[in-house]
């Protein structure tokens, strides 16, 4: 919920009524109309305000929020699934600056905040066993509109340090 309401400022965009259903489905209201879904609501502020991507960067954006909302919980709680769950994003940042490709997205800021709690607790050891998603997670606090009020995460690695010293 707090992500969606960070992303509504981020984009200017009031969220709406954010309550769970019945099913525990996160559902707002825009336009007089009921919305329902993590990745639902985050897409629609999005095309609300202007923002506009290809049919695969929707597609793309969806599939990535979906996940983030169907696996974030479980993350947070469980160190060892959190594990797992961060190395798969690593192997898609592998060959991508983004998750949908070469430019920051809405999905990317909405990730970088959920994933927030999962990255900052890295040991340094970790942070370099996961040096993709540090790298976007650095590249993405550099913009201070992005990052919001979190304080940024300080990746101290050797290898982050000759890999990306300059933020973008």
């Amino acid at each position: 919920m707090d992500v969606v309401k960070f992303i509504g400022k981020y984009l200017n965009i009031p969220v709406g009524p954010l309550c769970y259903n019945t099913d525990k489905v996160l559902t707002t209201v825009l336009d007089k109309e009921n919305v329902e879904g993590f990745a639902s609501i985050l897409l629609r502020l999005a095309e609300k305000s202007g923002v506009t991507m290809s049919l695969e960067e929707k597609l793309l954006s969806y599939q990535w929020l979906e996940h983030l909302a169907v696996y974030i919980n479980q993350a947070v709680t469980n160190p060892t699934f959190a594990k797992n769950f961060l190395q798969g994003i690593n192997s898609t940042l592998r060959n991508s600056s983004y998750l949908t490709g070469n430019y920051l997205t809405i999905t990317d800021i909405a990730a970088y905040h959920a994933l927030y709690p999962l990255v900052e607790r890295l040991t340094i050891s970790e942070q370099e066993s996961l040096l993709h998603v540090c790298r976007w997670s650095k590249h993405i606090q550099s913009k201070p509109k992005a990052r919001g009020s979190r304080s940024p995460i300080q990746f101290n690695t050797l290898v982050l340090t000759v890999l990306a010293p300059a933020v973008h």
